[in-house]
């Protein structure tokens, strides 16, 4: 399934460095996903390239929406895998 960026979702991973390509990982391959509500998941993995750090991506399922993707320092501590 392809996502789309919104523009927040672009401002700040310039604004954080992030890769595009570790957010489509992320989307092919999360190791925790929650569900939220309906049109909100919440999706997790380790970025290798980044010192092991906990990515989080939040979707809109339902547009196929990325909302905004952010390095979760309370997740990391919680066993993002």
């Amino acid at each position: 399934m392809k996502f789309r960026l919104s523009s927040h979702a672009k401002d700040v991973m310039e604004n954080r460095k992030i890769k595009e390509n570790w957010v489509y990982e992320i989307l092919s391959n999360p190791s925790t996903t929650l569900d939220i509500q309906e049109n909100e998941k919440h999706l997790y993995g380790i970025i290798n390239e980044y010192d092991n750090r906990c990515l989080k991506v939040v979707i809109n399922p339902l547009k196929n929406l990325v909302i905004t993707v952010y390095f979760d320092r309370k997740m990391k501590k919680k066993g993002c895998k």
